[in-house]
Formats: C-alpha cells, structure tokens, sequence
C-alpha cells in the first residue's frame, strides 16, 4: 500500500505533503526530525492508523522528509546539486531527447529550487543556454560552436544578467587580468535629473500662469482625469525630459567595475557632452587606487588591465636613467671640450 505523509504548510497556509510518491509506512505519533516543526501521519482508518492514497491524491512530495524503501530518510541535496541536476534534465530533454526524470519530478524539483530562493528556476531561455552550454563543454561534450556561444555571452552581458559575472580574473591565453563591467544606473540616472526638473519647471509655470488650468484637468472625476495623466501628461514629460538628456549627454552610458589588479571600483563615462564628442568603443583611465591603467570595452563590457602599477614604475623607472646617462653624456662632452681649448 502506498501512503501520502502530509503537515501544516506556513507557505500555502494548509496541509502541504512532504516526501517522494513511494513512502513507507510510518505509525501515526511519529516525530520526523528536520528544519521544520515535527509532523505526523493522519489515519483515515482507525484499525490500522494510515491514510489511504485517495485522500492524498491531491498532494505532491517534497524531497527534504523522503523516506526510502527501507524506511530511512533521504540525505537532502544541497542547492547546487539540485541546480545542476536541474540544468542536467534540461540539457537532456533539448539536447539529448533522453529525459532524466519525469515531468512530476522535475516540477517538483523546479517548484524547490523558487522556494529555496535559487535564480536558476527563473532563469530566461538565453541564460539556461548559456548554462548548459557550460556545463556541457566542462564535461567535454559541447552543445554549440565558440562563436555561437561568444555571441550568446556578449548579448547576456550587454543585459547585465548574472549569469555572465564572473569577478577579477586571469586569461592564461592573452596573459591579461580583466573583470566584467556593468552600467551604473544611479549616475546615469542622475544625467536625466536636469532634464526632468527643467521640465516640471515649465509645467508648474504652465500651470500657474493659467490659472491652475492643468490642475482642474488633472482633477477631473474618473476615468478623465487618470487617462489624461497617465496616458498623456507624465508620457509626454519622459519623452521630452529624456530629448533634452541625449541633447546635453547624447548616447549617454556610465560603466563600472572593480579593478583587476586591486579590487577598487572605477567609473568612466560613454558618449557625447553636448557638442564636444566623447569617448566610444574604449576608453583608457587610471586606477585611482593603485594607478594601474584600465581599458573599458564599451560592447564587450569588461576592463582589462592594460599596465600594471609595477610595469608602469619600472618604464619610469627606465626613462628616468636613460635621461640621466644622456645628460652625464652630455656633460661629459662638455668638459671634454673645454679641456680640449
């Protein structure tokens, strides 16, 4: 006979059962020990104290209180393990054609892994690839072609997603440190501030040199009054408020990342200053801690270091006694020429 184990949920505020679909027999009174309140089997018959699979056919298992065949409880799987075994059965299902689990399963695993907070339930389309596709090419058996997975990267790392951040670096082949960079939307968000106040400027104006005229309309009864504030006012005001923007800082971006060489976070700025044309593609700037000079790539989103601190006091260092022997040099000759009169 099989049976269905169920307990108060504080999730769904009901009964939610736990454990897989074959569990075995346990009395009614016994205590599961585990990170949540203890548990214990409704009867539905009082001769022998069990409740039937009928009752429970509404209810699915949840892994951390399984109990195997011989009655044991099932070692709960860490959330990194069951995020690869996730992304596994979705490699298989696509890929491979050769399903690793039933639908059952994997709804359940999927339904774990949101409860448990984990991102890679949740994931876009784009970003499951890009996963798999690294899993697969760690196991050696890769899914997709180099470009086809260095595009889908650099389209996953110009939406900023996660999936792609990676941290400070080496790259053995280019012998290069670099980190992913990302927009910093605060300071590009504070570029649009003028814009906006120059415009709610002009409205309040509006507003007070007629009268209050904007005002009444605002306040007409509904559904007037919302229509013509949301659908038309504030509308127009983000479209002039961001024309003004790209005028003064046209294609406007402001990346930021940690320096690979000491951790520090380093800014620099995309795009025009009125008419004065900015920088695009790469800019070069110096770290302001370690004075390291750093590249940002613009479409690539990442900072490579370009010349270390070191690297740059040893060119100093060089140019330095290569301008002191040149003027002993010349020293020289001069006193070898005031001795030869």
């Amino acid at each position: 006979m099989q049976t269905t184990m169920l307990r108060p949920c504080a999730r769904l505020n009901g009964l939610r059962p736990l454990g897989f679909s074959r569990v075995s027999l346990v009395r009614p009174g016994f205590q599961v020990v585990g990170s949540r309140n203890p548990m214990q089997l409704l009867s539905s018959n009082k001769e022998d104290g069990f409740i039937s699979d009928d009752e429970g056919s509404y209810n699915i298992a949840a892994e951390y209180c399984a109990l195997d065949e011989k009655g044991k409880k099932v070692a709960k799987r860490s959330l990194g393990e069951m995020e690869q075994d996730f992304l596994s059965a979705l490699t298989a299902w696509y890929y491979e054609g050769k399903p690793t689990m039933s639908d059952e399963e994997f709804n359940l695993l999927k339904e774990e892994l949101i409860w448990s907070g984990s991102t890679v339930a949740v994931l876009s389309t784009d970003e499951q690839r890009f996963l798999e596709a690294s899993m697969a090419y760690a196991k050696g058996k890769p899914i997709m072609s180099d470009e086809e997975y260095d595009t889908l990267k650099a389209e996953l790392r110009n939406k900023s997603s996660i999936v792609t951040a990676q941290g400070p670096r080496c790259s053995i082949r280019t012998k290069k440190m670099y980190a992913d960079a990302e927009p910093d939307y605060l300071r590009m968000t504070a570029l649009s501030l003028p814009g906006v106040l120059f415009v709610l400027g002009l409205v309040f104006v509006a507003d007070y040199t007629s009268g209050f005229g904007l005002t009444k309309v605002i306040e007409l009864p509904a559904p007037y009054g919302v229509v013509l504030l949301w659908g038309l006012l504030l509308p127009s005001l983000f479209v002039v408020a961001y024309a003004l923007t790209q005028i003064g800082f046209k294609d406007n971006l402001i990346l930021k990342a940690p320096c690979p060489s000491c951790g520090a976070e380093n800014f620099t700025y995309f795009g025009d200053v009125f008419t004065v044309a900015g920088n695009r593609g790469q800019n070069t700037l110096e770290c302001y801690n370690c004075k390291a000079d750093l590249t940002f790539d613009e479409y690539k989103r990442i900072v490579v270091v370009a010349e270390t601190s070191e690297v740059k006091a040893e060119k100093l260092a060089a140019e330095a006694a290569k301008k002191a022997a040149a003027a002993a040099k010349k020293k020289a000759r001069a006193k070898a020429a005031v001795g030869a009169e």
